[in-house]
Protein backbone atom coordinates (compact mmCIF):
# COMPACT_ATOMS: atom_id res chain seq x y z
CA UNK A 1 0.00 0.00 0.00
CA UNK A 2 1.20 3.32 -0.42
CA UNK A 3 2.09 5.86 1.58
CA UNK A 4 2.25 9.80 2.23
CA UNK A 5 5.21 11.54 2.33
CA UNK A 6 3.15 15.21 2.70
CA UNK A 7 0.58 13.60 4.25
CA UNK A 8 -2.42 12.99 1.93
CA UNK A 9 -6.05 12.35 3.14
CA UNK A 10 -8.07 9.54 1.66
CA UNK A 11 -4.95 7.27 0.46
CA UNK A 12 -7.16 3.84 0.52
CA UNK A 13 -9.45 5.50 -2.34
CA UNK A 14 -6.08 6.61 -3.98
CA UNK A 15 -4.51 3.17 -3.50
CA UNK A 16 -7.87 1.11 -5.00
CA UNK A 17 -7.97 3.65 -8.40
CA UNK A 18 -6.92 1.52 -11.53
CA UNK A 19 -5.10 4.68 -12.81
CA UNK A 20 -1.48 5.25 -11.85
CA UNK A 21 -1.27 8.71 -9.27
CA UNK A 22 1.97 9.85 -8.30
CA UNK A 23 2.60 13.30 -6.67
CA UNK A 24 5.32 16.27 -6.67
CA UNK A 25 6.03 18.66 -3.73
CA UNK A 26 7.63 22.25 -4.76
CA UNK A 27 11.44 20.95 -4.31
CA UNK A 28 10.40 18.45 -7.22
CA UNK A 29 10.69 15.65 -5.01
CA UNK A 30 8.14 12.38 -5.68
CA UNK A 31 5.87 12.70 -2.42
CA UNK A 32 3.41 10.07 -3.24
CA UNK A 33 2.78 7.21 -5.47
CA UNK A 34 -0.36 5.11 -5.18
CA UNK A 35 -0.20 1.48 -4.68
CA UNK A 36 -0.90 0.69 -9.02
CA UNK A 37 1.86 3.04 -9.72
CA UNK A 38 4.29 1.11 -7.46
CA UNK A 39 3.47 -2.92 -8.61
CA UNK A 40 4.05 -1.36 -12.52
CA UNK A 41 7.54 0.11 -11.40
CA UNK A 42 8.03 -3.26 -9.18
CA UNK A 43 8.86 -0.98 -6.55
CA UNK A 44 8.48 0.29 -2.86
CA UNK A 45 7.28 3.49 -1.35
CA UNK A 46 10.58 3.74 0.57
CA UNK A 47 12.61 3.24 -2.68
CA UNK A 48 10.64 6.21 -4.77
CA UNK A 49 9.02 8.79 -2.15
CA UNK A 50 11.34 11.62 -1.68
CA UNK A 51 13.65 10.86 -5.13
CA UNK A 52 13.53 13.67 -8.08
CA UNK A 53 11.31 13.25 -10.98
CA UNK A 54 13.52 11.69 -13.05
CA UNK A 55 13.45 8.22 -11.00
CA UNK A 56 10.27 7.61 -12.85
CA UNK A 57 12.34 8.63 -16.50
CA UNK A 58 12.75 4.44 -17.02
CA UNK A 59 8.85 3.99 -17.11
CA UNK A 60 7.90 6.79 -19.39
CA UNK A 61 8.88 5.13 -22.63
CA UNK A 62 7.61 8.17 -24.54
CA UNK A 63 7.50 12.19 -23.90
CA UNK A 64 9.23 12.52 -20.47
CA UNK A 65 10.16 16.08 -21.50
CA UNK A 66 6.82 16.61 -22.16
CA UNK A 67 5.39 15.65 -18.95
CA UNK A 68 8.25 17.34 -16.78
CA UNK A 69 7.58 20.34 -18.57
CA UNK A 70 4.20 20.29 -17.73
CA UNK A 71 4.42 19.27 -13.88
CA UNK A 72 6.69 22.58 -14.08
CA UNK A 73 4.15 24.23 -15.57
CA UNK A 74 1.46 23.26 -12.75
CA UNK A 75 4.34 23.53 -9.65
CA UNK A 76 5.58 27.49 -10.89
CA UNK A 77 1.58 28.74 -11.20
CA UNK A 78 1.76 29.48 -15.02
CA UNK A 79 -1.09 26.94 -15.62
CA UNK A 80 -3.60 25.62 -13.40
CA UNK A 81 -3.60 21.97 -15.04
CA UNK A 82 -1.71 20.66 -17.86
CA UNK A 83 -2.50 17.36 -20.35
CA UNK A 84 0.45 15.47 -21.97
CA UNK A 85 -0.17 12.19 -24.04
CA UNK A 86 3.06 9.94 -23.37
CA UNK A 87 4.09 6.27 -23.58
CA UNK A 88 4.68 3.99 -20.36
CA UNK A 89 5.75 0.39 -20.00
CA UNK A 90 2.59 -1.33 -18.28
CA UNK A 91 2.99 -5.27 -17.07
CA UNK A 92 0.54 -6.01 -19.57
CA UNK A 93 1.72 -4.47 -22.28
CA UNK A 94 5.47 -3.17 -23.75
CA UNK A 95 4.45 0.12 -24.40
CA UNK A 96 0.86 1.73 -24.78
CA UNK A 97 -0.62 5.69 -24.68
CA UNK A 98 -0.89 7.17 -21.45
CA UNK A 99 -2.91 10.09 -21.13
CA UNK A 100 -1.00 12.28 -18.08
CA UNK A 101 -3.28 15.14 -16.54
CA UNK A 102 -1.29 17.19 -14.28
CA UNK A 103 -3.46 19.65 -12.23
CA UNK A 104 -2.18 21.84 -8.66
CA UNK A 105 -2.65 19.79 -5.21
CA UNK A 106 -2.90 21.77 -1.84
CA UNK A 107 -3.39 19.75 1.28
CA UNK A 108 -3.14 20.37 4.77
CA UNK A 109 -0.67 22.94 3.83
CA UNK A 110 1.60 21.19 1.33
CA UNK A 111 1.56 21.58 -2.36
CA UNK A 112 2.80 20.65 -5.38
CA UNK A 113 1.58 18.87 -8.94
CA UNK A 114 -0.48 15.51 -8.79
CA UNK A 115 -0.08 13.24 -12.27
CA UNK A 116 -2.93 11.14 -12.84
CA UNK A 117 -1.83 8.46 -15.66
CA UNK A 118 -4.64 6.93 -17.54
CA UNK A 119 -3.96 4.40 -19.77
CA UNK A 120 -5.96 4.70 -23.42
CA UNK A 121 -8.83 2.53 -23.67
CA UNK A 122 -8.30 0.32 -27.03
CA UNK A 123 -10.38 2.42 -29.38
CA UNK A 124 -8.55 5.61 -28.42
CA UNK A 125 -5.16 4.13 -28.90
CA UNK A 126 -6.22 3.14 -32.54
CA UNK A 127 -7.64 6.77 -32.97
CA UNK A 128 -4.06 8.37 -31.44
CA UNK A 129 -1.92 5.85 -33.45
CA UNK A 130 -3.91 7.17 -36.87
CA UNK A 131 -3.99 10.64 -35.99
CA UNK A 132 -0.51 10.47 -35.30
CA UNK A 133 0.79 9.06 -38.17
CA UNK A 134 -1.19 9.69 -40.81
CA UNK A 135 -0.28 11.22 -43.68
CA UNK A 136 -2.68 13.99 -44.29
CA UNK A 137 -2.19 16.94 -42.30
CA UNK A 138 -5.32 16.35 -38.87
CA UNK A 139 -6.36 18.77 -36.43
CA UNK A 140 -8.38 18.78 -33.63
CA UNK A 141 -10.18 22.12 -32.71
CA UNK A 142 -12.41 23.68 -30.02
CA UNK A 143 -15.53 24.02 -31.76
CA UNK A 144 -16.40 27.42 -29.46
CA UNK A 145 -13.30 29.00 -29.29
CA UNK A 146 -11.59 28.09 -32.74
CA UNK A 147 -8.39 26.68 -30.52
CA UNK A 148 -6.52 23.99 -32.20
CA UNK A 149 -6.23 21.48 -29.32
CA UNK A 150 -3.90 18.92 -31.10
CA UNK A 151 -1.71 18.73 -34.32
CA UNK A 152 -0.60 15.51 -36.28
CA UNK A 153 3.17 15.07 -37.48
CA UNK A 154 1.74 16.20 -41.21
CA UNK A 155 -0.24 19.01 -40.33
CA UNK A 156 3.50 20.22 -38.45
CA UNK A 157 4.93 19.57 -41.88
CA UNK A 158 2.14 21.01 -43.71
CA UNK A 159 1.83 24.98 -41.88
CA UNK A 160 5.02 25.40 -41.26
CA UNK A 161 4.76 25.75 -37.58
CA UNK A 162 6.22 23.79 -34.97
CA UNK A 163 3.87 22.10 -33.01
CA UNK A 164 4.07 23.77 -29.80
CA UNK A 165 3.57 26.71 -31.78
CA UNK A 166 0.50 25.16 -33.33
CA UNK A 167 -1.00 24.20 -30.24
CA UNK A 168 -0.90 27.78 -29.18
CA UNK A 169 -2.73 29.34 -32.19
CA UNK A 170 -6.47 29.00 -33.08
CA UNK A 171 -7.88 27.94 -36.24
CA UNK A 172 -8.68 31.56 -36.88
CA UNK A 173 -5.01 32.56 -37.62
CA UNK A 174 -4.29 30.02 -40.12
CA UNK A 175 -8.04 30.37 -41.77
CA UNK A 176 -8.19 33.45 -44.31
CA UNK A 177 -12.01 33.81 -43.74
CA UNK A 178 -13.23 36.37 -41.40
CA UNK A 179 -13.30 34.92 -37.55
CA UNK A 180 -17.44 35.56 -38.06
CA UNK A 181 -17.36 33.59 -41.23
CA UNK A 182 -15.36 31.02 -39.48
CA UNK A 183 -17.05 30.29 -36.07
CA UNK A 184 -20.56 30.28 -38.77
CA UNK A 185 -18.79 27.12 -40.56
CA UNK A 186 -17.54 25.43 -36.87
CA UNK A 187 -21.06 25.53 -35.74
CA UNK A 188 -22.07 24.00 -38.87
CA UNK A 189 -19.92 21.22 -38.40
CA UNK A 190 -20.08 21.02 -34.92
CA UNK A 191 -24.14 20.60 -35.38
CA UNK A 192 -23.24 17.62 -38.18
CA UNK A 193 -25.32 20.18 -40.70
CA UNK A 194 -22.03 20.11 -43.27
CA UNK A 195 -18.58 17.99 -43.09
CA UNK A 196 -17.19 19.21 -45.89
CA UNK A 197 -15.33 22.39 -46.81
CA UNK A 198 -13.34 24.61 -49.40
CA UNK A 199 -10.95 26.86 -47.32
CA UNK A 200 -7.69 28.93 -48.11
CA UNK A 201 -5.22 28.61 -45.12
CA UNK A 202 -2.22 30.42 -44.36
CA UNK A 203 1.19 28.97 -43.77
CA UNK A 204 3.69 30.17 -41.53
CA UNK A 205 5.88 30.86 -44.86
CA UNK A 206 2.64 33.65 -45.95
CA UNK A 207 1.97 31.67 -48.80
CA UNK A 208 -1.84 30.53 -48.92
CA UNK A 209 -3.04 27.38 -50.12
CA UNK A 210 -6.36 25.64 -51.37
CA UNK A 211 -7.02 23.16 -48.72
CA UNK A 212 -10.16 21.13 -48.65
CA UNK A 213 -11.77 20.36 -45.21
CA UNK A 214 -13.22 17.22 -43.98
CA UNK A 215 -14.31 18.38 -40.36
CA UNK A 216 -16.77 16.20 -37.93
CA UNK A 217 -17.37 15.95 -34.39
CA UNK A 218 -15.82 13.70 -31.95
CA UNK A 219 -15.81 12.89 -28.22
CA UNK A 220 -12.14 12.39 -26.36
CA UNK A 221 -11.58 12.19 -22.36
CA UNK A 222 -15.48 13.75 -22.70
CA UNK A 223 -14.08 16.49 -24.27
CA UNK A 224 -16.19 17.89 -27.82
CA UNK A 225 -13.58 18.37 -30.69
CA UNK A 226 -13.84 19.47 -34.13
CA UNK A 227 -11.75 16.62 -36.13
CA UNK A 228 -10.49 18.34 -39.48
CA UNK A 229 -8.94 16.41 -42.43
CA UNK A 230 -7.09 18.74 -44.79
CA UNK A 231 -6.09 18.13 -48.51
CA UNK A 232 -3.98 20.59 -50.23
CA UNK A 233 -5.81 21.16 -53.08
CA UNK A 234 -4.22 23.64 -54.51
CA UNK A 235 -3.15 23.06 -58.34
CA UNK A 236 -6.32 21.16 -58.52
CA UNK A 237 -8.12 24.63 -57.66
CA UNK A 238 -5.84 26.31 -60.17
CA UNK A 239 -6.60 23.89 -62.70
CA UNK A 240 -10.41 24.44 -62.35
CA UNK A 241 -9.98 28.48 -62.45
CA UNK A 242 -7.93 28.09 -65.27
CA UNK A 243 -10.10 25.94 -66.96
CA UNK A 244 -12.99 27.79 -66.23
CA UNK A 245 -11.45 30.85 -67.74
CA UNK A 246 -10.47 28.60 -70.83
CA UNK A 247 -14.03 27.69 -70.64
CA UNK A 248 -15.35 31.72 -71.03
CA UNK A 249 -13.09 32.47 -73.40
CA UNK A 250 -13.78 29.86 -75.49
CA UNK A 251 -17.74 30.15 -75.52
CA UNK A 252 -16.67 33.66 -76.31
CA UNK A 253 -15.11 33.35 -79.12
CA UNK A 254 -16.69 34.43 -82.28
CA UNK A 255 -15.02 31.21 -84.07
CA UNK A 256 -16.41 27.82 -84.14
CA UNK A 257 -14.39 25.55 -81.40
CA UNK A 258 -14.67 21.85 -81.47
CA UNK A 259 -13.09 19.91 -78.87
CA UNK A 260 -13.15 15.96 -80.00
CA UNK A 261 -11.02 12.86 -78.53
CA UNK A 262 -7.94 11.14 -79.93
CA UNK A 263 -10.16 9.22 -82.22
CA UNK A 264 -12.18 12.33 -83.34
CA UNK A 265 -15.46 12.19 -81.52
CA UNK A 266 -16.73 15.15 -80.59
CA UNK A 267 -16.76 16.29 -77.18
CA UNK A 268 -17.43 20.06 -77.05
CA UNK A 269 -18.71 22.51 -79.07
CA UNK A 270 -19.44 26.68 -77.97
CA UNK A 271 -22.40 28.25 -78.45
CA UNK A 272 -20.61 30.12 -82.19
CA UNK A 273 -20.80 26.73 -83.52
CA UNK A 274 -24.15 26.59 -82.66
CA UNK A 275 -25.24 29.52 -84.53
CA UNK A 276 -22.70 28.94 -87.57
CA UNK A 277 -23.59 25.42 -87.89
CA UNK A 278 -27.28 25.29 -86.75
CA UNK A 279 -26.70 22.23 -84.92
CA UNK A 280 -27.26 22.42 -81.02
CA UNK A 281 -24.76 20.80 -79.02
CA UNK A 282 -26.61 18.08 -78.08
CA UNK A 283 -26.84 17.15 -81.76
CA UNK A 284 -23.37 16.80 -81.99
CA UNK A 285 -21.48 15.53 -79.14
CA UNK A 286 -20.64 11.99 -79.04
CA UNK A 287 -20.67 12.13 -82.93
CA UNK A 288 -17.51 13.15 -85.61
CA UNK A 289 -17.11 16.14 -87.58
CA UNK A 290 -18.35 14.21 -90.57
CA UNK A 291 -21.75 15.76 -89.74
CA UNK A 292 -20.56 18.85 -91.18
CA UNK A 293 -18.88 17.17 -94.63
CA UNK A 294 -20.05 18.58 -97.51
CA UNK A 295 -18.60 16.62 -100.22
CA UNK A 296 -16.84 19.17 -101.76
CA UNK A 297 -13.55 18.07 -100.51
CA UNK A 298 -12.11 14.18 -101.93
CA UNK A 299 -10.53 11.47 -99.77
CA UNK A 300 -7.00 12.50 -100.55
CA UNK A 301 -7.89 15.45 -98.52
CA UNK A 302 -9.17 14.14 -95.73
CA UNK A 303 -6.01 11.60 -96.10
CA UNK A 304 -4.13 14.58 -95.58
CA UNK A 305 -5.37 16.28 -92.60
CA UNK A 306 -5.64 12.91 -90.44
CA UNK A 307 -1.70 11.94 -91.99
CA UNK A 308 -0.89 15.88 -90.30
CA UNK A 309 -2.69 16.00 -87.31
CA UNK A 310 -1.83 12.26 -86.16
CA UNK A 311 2.07 13.23 -86.80
CA UNK A 312 2.13 15.83 -83.82
CA UNK A 313 1.37 18.93 -86.53
CA UNK A 314 -1.37 21.43 -87.01
CA UNK A 315 -3.14 21.55 -90.09
CA UNK A 316 -4.53 24.73 -91.65
CA UNK A 317 -6.75 24.92 -95.16
CA UNK A 318 -9.86 26.39 -96.27
CA UNK A 319 -12.94 24.36 -96.93
CA UNK A 320 -16.57 24.09 -97.57
CA UNK A 321 -18.82 22.68 -94.92
CA UNK A 322 -22.25 22.52 -94.43
CA UNK A 323 -24.79 23.44 -92.13
CA UNK A 324 -27.88 21.52 -90.49
CA UNK A 325 -30.44 23.63 -93.14
CA UNK A 326 -28.00 22.32 -95.97
CA UNK A 327 -26.70 25.67 -97.21
CA UNK A 328 -22.84 25.47 -97.49
CA UNK A 329 -20.44 27.42 -96.19
CA UNK A 330 -16.76 28.33 -96.44
CA UNK A 331 -13.86 28.09 -93.62
CA UNK A 332 -10.97 28.43 -92.79
CA UNK A 333 -10.07 25.21 -90.41
CA UNK A 334 -7.46 24.48 -88.25
CA UNK A 335 -6.86 21.78 -85.88
CA UNK A 336 -4.24 21.19 -83.63
CA UNK A 337 -3.98 17.55 -81.66
CA UNK A 338 -3.16 18.10 -77.72
CA UNK A 339 -0.57 16.00 -76.43
CA UNK A 340 0.30 13.99 -72.99
CA UNK A 341 3.03 11.89 -72.25
CA UNK A 342 4.08 11.85 -75.75
CA UNK A 343 0.25 10.52 -76.53
CA UNK A 344 -2.12 12.33 -78.63
CA UNK A 345 -5.30 12.83 -76.23
CA UNK A 346 -7.93 14.97 -77.82
CA UNK A 347 -7.64 17.78 -80.93
CA UNK A 348 -8.97 21.09 -80.96
CA UNK A 349 -10.60 22.52 -83.79
CA UNK A 350 -10.87 26.13 -85.09
CA UNK A 351 -13.10 27.20 -87.73
CA UNK A 352 -13.57 30.95 -89.06
CA UNK A 353 -16.71 31.58 -91.36
CA UNK A 354 -15.23 33.12 -94.34
CA UNK A 355 -18.51 32.70 -96.70
CA UNK A 356 -18.68 36.46 -96.84
CA UNK A 357 -14.75 37.55 -98.01
CA UNK A 358 -14.96 34.50 -100.60
CA UNK A 359 -18.25 35.84 -101.95
CA UNK A 360 -16.21 39.36 -102.48
CA UNK A 361 -13.30 37.85 -104.05
CA UNK A 362 -15.26 35.96 -106.34
CA UNK A 363 -17.29 39.07 -107.55
CA UNK A 364 -14.05 41.31 -107.52
CA UNK A 365 -12.42 38.31 -109.48
CA UNK A 366 -15.76 38.63 -111.92
CA UNK A 367 -15.35 42.54 -112.04
CA UNK A 368 -11.69 42.64 -112.49
CA UNK A 369 -12.22 39.98 -115.42
CA UNK A 370 -15.01 42.31 -117.00
CA UNK A 371 -12.76 45.55 -116.50
CA UNK A 372 -9.76 43.80 -118.09
CA UNK A 373 -11.25 42.68 -120.92
CA UNK A 374 -13.48 45.70 -121.46
CA UNK A 375 -10.17 47.89 -120.81
CA UNK A 376 -8.17 45.26 -122.94
CA UNK A 377 -10.58 45.55 -126.25
CA UNK A 378 -11.00 49.88 -125.67
CA UNK A 379 -7.44 50.24 -125.77
CA UNK A 380 -6.49 48.17 -128.71
CA UNK A 381 -9.75 50.34 -130.62
CA UNK A 382 -8.11 53.73 -129.51
CA UNK A 383 -4.24 51.90 -130.59
CA UNK A 384 -5.59 51.32 -133.75
CA UNK A 385 -7.66 54.48 -134.85
CA UNK A 386 -4.85 56.59 -133.29
CA UNK A 387 -1.94 54.53 -135.98
CA UNK A 388 -4.77 55.24 -138.61
CA UNK A 389 -4.56 59.07 -138.13
CA UNK A 390 -0.87 58.78 -137.35
CA UNK A 391 -0.24 57.92 -140.73
CA UNK A 392 -2.08 60.73 -142.32
CA UNK A 393 -1.20 64.09 -140.06
CA UNK A 394 2.23 65.33 -138.91
CA UNK A 395 3.29 68.13 -137.11
CA UNK A 396 1.56 68.76 -134.06
CA UNK A 397 -1.21 66.96 -134.50
CA UNK A 398 1.08 63.91 -135.35
CA UNK A 399 2.90 64.71 -132.03
CA UNK A 400 -0.28 64.46 -130.08
CA UNK A 401 -1.43 61.01 -131.52
CA UNK A 402 2.14 59.86 -130.97
CA UNK A 403 1.16 60.87 -126.97
CA UNK A 404 -1.90 58.74 -127.10
CA UNK A 405 -0.51 55.90 -128.35
CA UNK A 406 1.85 55.66 -125.31
CA UNK A 407 -0.68 56.63 -122.92
CA UNK A 408 -2.65 53.77 -124.57
CA UNK A 409 0.54 51.53 -124.12
CA UNK A 410 0.75 52.34 -120.93
CA UNK A 411 -2.40 51.54 -119.84
CA UNK A 412 -2.15 48.37 -121.32
CA UNK A 413 1.13 47.57 -119.68
CA UNK A 414 -0.61 48.85 -116.27
CA UNK A 415 -3.26 45.97 -117.21
CA UNK A 416 -1.22 43.19 -117.89
CA UNK A 417 1.29 43.78 -114.29
CA UNK A 418 -2.53 43.50 -112.50
CA UNK A 419 -3.29 40.67 -114.07
CA UNK A 420 -0.01 38.85 -113.40
CA UNK A 421 -0.14 40.37 -109.79
CA UNK A 422 -3.52 39.05 -109.30
CA UNK A 423 -2.29 35.48 -110.49
CA UNK A 424 0.13 35.67 -107.40
CA UNK A 425 -2.38 36.54 -105.41
CA UNK A 426 -4.31 33.82 -106.65
CA UNK A 427 -2.41 30.97 -107.11
CA UNK A 428 1.08 32.14 -105.14
CA UNK A 429 0.09 32.72 -101.76
CA UNK A 430 1.14 30.05 -99.35
CA UNK A 431 0.97 30.26 -95.39
CA UNK A 432 3.87 27.82 -95.34
CA UNK A 433 5.54 29.17 -98.70
CA UNK A 434 8.95 31.03 -98.13
CA UNK A 435 11.39 33.63 -100.12
CA UNK A 436 15.16 34.15 -99.48
CA UNK A 437 15.57 37.70 -100.54
CA UNK A 438 19.33 37.04 -100.12
CA UNK A 439 19.16 34.53 -103.54
CA UNK A 440 16.02 36.83 -105.36
CA UNK A 441 17.53 40.11 -105.08
CA UNK A 442 20.98 39.59 -107.10
CA UNK A 443 18.52 38.34 -110.11
CA UNK A 444 16.28 40.90 -110.12
CA UNK A 445 19.11 43.89 -109.74
CA UNK A 446 20.75 42.20 -112.63
CA UNK A 447 17.97 42.04 -114.79
CA UNK A 448 16.95 45.60 -113.66
CA UNK A 449 20.58 46.71 -114.81
CA UNK A 450 20.35 45.43 -117.91
CA UNK A 451 16.88 47.14 -118.47
CA UNK A 452 18.46 50.15 -116.87
CA UNK A 453 22.07 50.19 -117.58
CA UNK A 454 22.33 53.83 -116.03
CA UNK A 455 21.10 53.07 -112.60
CA UNK A 456 23.48 52.42 -109.77
CA UNK A 457 22.28 49.50 -107.27
CA UNK A 458 23.28 48.64 -104.24
CA UNK A 459 22.41 46.38 -101.96
CA UNK A 460 22.90 45.32 -97.94
CA UNK A 461 20.62 42.12 -97.79
CA UNK A 462 20.71 40.24 -94.61
CA UNK A 463 20.93 36.00 -94.84
CA UNK A 464 16.75 36.10 -93.83
CA UNK A 465 13.65 33.98 -94.62
CA UNK A 466 10.04 36.17 -95.10
CA UNK A 467 6.39 34.06 -95.10
CA UNK A 468 5.56 34.65 -98.92
CA UNK A 469 5.84 32.42 -101.92
CA UNK A 470 8.74 33.18 -103.55
CA UNK A 471 7.30 34.14 -107.08
CA UNK A 472 5.05 36.63 -105.27
CA UNK A 473 8.20 37.97 -103.26
CA UNK A 474 10.25 38.36 -106.77
CA UNK A 475 7.45 40.62 -108.26
CA UNK A 476 6.88 42.37 -105.28
CA UNK A 477 10.61 43.58 -105.16
CA UNK A 478 10.87 44.35 -108.91
CA UNK A 479 8.01 46.58 -109.03
CA UNK A 480 9.27 48.41 -105.73
CA UNK A 481 13.13 48.14 -107.59
CA UNK A 482 11.61 49.47 -111.38
CA UNK A 483 9.32 52.47 -109.52
CA UNK A 484 12.45 53.65 -108.38
CA UNK A 485 14.06 53.47 -111.43
CA UNK A 486 11.53 55.05 -114.05
CA UNK A 487 10.17 57.96 -112.05
CA UNK A 488 13.69 58.93 -111.16
CA UNK A 489 14.40 62.40 -112.98
CA UNK A 490 18.36 62.26 -111.28
CA UNK A 491 21.09 62.60 -114.34
CA UNK A 492 22.36 59.95 -112.03
CA UNK A 493 19.79 57.42 -110.65
CA UNK A 494 20.93 55.95 -106.94
CA UNK A 495 18.87 52.83 -105.43
CA UNK A 496 19.63 51.19 -102.33
CA UNK A 497 17.87 47.83 -101.40
CA UNK A 498 18.48 46.96 -97.71
CA UNK A 499 17.13 43.68 -96.30
CA UNK A 500 17.20 43.12 -92.06
CA UNK A 501 16.30 42.30 -88.94
CA UNK A 502 16.20 45.47 -86.65
CA UNK A 503 17.26 45.30 -83.03
CA UNK A 504 17.45 41.37 -83.11
CA UNK A 505 13.37 40.98 -84.39
CA UNK A 506 12.78 37.99 -84.41
CA UNK A 507 9.38 37.96 -85.67
CA UNK A 508 9.97 40.54 -88.33
CA UNK A 509 12.21 41.66 -91.68
CA UNK A 510 12.56 44.93 -92.20
CA UNK A 511 12.92 45.39 -96.54
CA UNK A 512 13.96 49.13 -97.59
CA UNK A 513 14.16 50.93 -101.23
CA UNK A 514 15.42 54.29 -101.32
CA UNK A 515 16.21 56.35 -104.00
CA UNK A 516 17.46 59.77 -104.88
CA UNK A 517 14.17 60.80 -106.92
CA UNK A 518 11.40 63.66 -106.60
CA UNK A 519 9.51 61.52 -104.29
CA UNK A 520 6.10 60.34 -103.93
CA UNK A 521 3.27 62.53 -104.19
CA UNK A 522 1.34 63.54 -100.72
CA UNK A 523 -1.75 62.25 -102.18
CA UNK A 524 -0.26 58.90 -103.44
CA UNK A 525 1.52 58.48 -100.32
CA UNK A 526 -1.89 58.61 -98.52
CA UNK A 527 -3.62 56.40 -100.25
CA UNK A 528 -1.09 53.73 -99.88
CA UNK A 529 -0.54 53.93 -95.84
CA UNK A 530 -4.43 54.19 -95.18
CA UNK A 531 -5.10 51.97 -97.95
CA UNK A 532 -8.04 53.73 -99.17
CA UNK A 533 -8.20 56.21 -102.05
CA UNK A 534 -10.51 59.69 -101.88
CA UNK A 535 -12.63 59.49 -105.31
CA UNK A 536 -11.54 63.23 -105.92
CA UNK A 537 -8.12 62.38 -105.03
CA UNK A 538 -6.83 59.59 -106.46
CA UNK A 539 -2.63 58.30 -106.78
CA UNK A 540 -1.56 57.09 -109.59
CA UNK A 541 0.09 54.68 -108.20
CA UNK A 542 -1.14 51.06 -109.60
CA UNK A 543 1.88 49.60 -108.66
CA UNK A 544 2.38 50.54 -104.77
CA UNK A 545 -0.85 50.25 -104.19
CA UNK A 546 -0.64 46.46 -105.24
CA UNK A 547 2.56 46.68 -103.32
CA UNK A 548 0.53 47.63 -100.04
CA UNK A 549 -2.13 44.56 -100.61
CA UNK A 550 0.45 41.81 -101.41
CA UNK A 551 1.77 42.78 -98.40
CA UNK A 552 -0.67 42.97 -95.43
CA UNK A 553 -2.21 40.00 -96.96
CA UNK A 554 0.57 38.35 -96.15
CA UNK A 555 0.66 39.59 -92.72
CA UNK A 556 2.78 42.82 -92.83
CA UNK A 557 3.00 46.61 -93.25
CA UNK A 558 4.33 49.32 -95.77
CA UNK A 559 5.56 52.67 -94.82
CA UNK A 560 6.79 55.75 -97.02
CA UNK A 561 9.34 57.93 -95.68
CA UNK A 562 11.72 60.61 -97.32
CA UNK A 563 14.90 59.87 -97.81
CA UNK A 564 17.95 62.22 -96.81
CA UNK A 565 18.85 64.61 -98.74
CA UNK A 566 16.55 63.47 -101.48
CA UNK A 567 13.56 60.81 -102.36
CA UNK A 568 11.88 58.35 -101.43
CA UNK A 569 12.13 55.23 -98.89
CA UNK A 570 9.09 52.81 -99.17
CA UNK A 571 9.76 50.03 -96.19
CA UNK A 572 8.07 46.85 -95.75
CA UNK A 573 7.60 44.89 -92.64
CA UNK A 574 7.70 41.31 -93.61
CA UNK A 575 6.71 38.10 -91.17
CA UNK A 576 9.95 36.27 -90.80
CA UNK A 577 9.87 32.65 -91.00
CA UNK A 578 11.19 29.87 -88.92
CA UNK A 579 14.62 30.13 -87.99
CA UNK A 580 15.50 26.45 -89.36
CA UNK A 581 14.62 27.24 -92.91
CA UNK A 582 17.17 30.21 -93.36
Amino acid sequence: MGTEYGDIDGHAVLDSLSDALFTVDKQGRLSYANQRLLDVLDTSDDALLGEPLAALEPFIDRGFDDLAAAIEDVRSGTHSDRRVEVEAGLPEATSVPVDARVTLFDESGVSGALVVLRQLRHEAQRFRAMFERHSAPMLLIDPDSGRIEKANRSAVEFYGYDADQLHEMSIQEINCLSPEQIARERERAKREDRNHFLFEHRLESGDVRDVEVHSSPVTIEGQTLLFSIIHDVTQREESRRELQVFREAVEQAGHSVIITDAAGVIEYVNSAFESVTGYESEEVVGRTPRVLKSGKQDDRFYDRLWGTVLSGKVWEAELVNQRKSGELYYVEHTIAPIVEDDEITNFVAVQKDITERKLKEKRLSELHRVLRHNVRNELAAIRGNAELLANELDGEAHEQLEWILERADALTETSEKITRLQQRIDHDYDGGAVCRPKTVIPELVADARELYPDAEIHTDVEPVVVRMGAATCRRLLFELLENAIVHNDREVLKVGITVETPGGDAKRVRLEVSDNGPGIPPQERTAVELDAEDPLKHGSGIGLSHIHWLVTDHGGEVEISDNDPRGSTVTLWLPRAESHTE
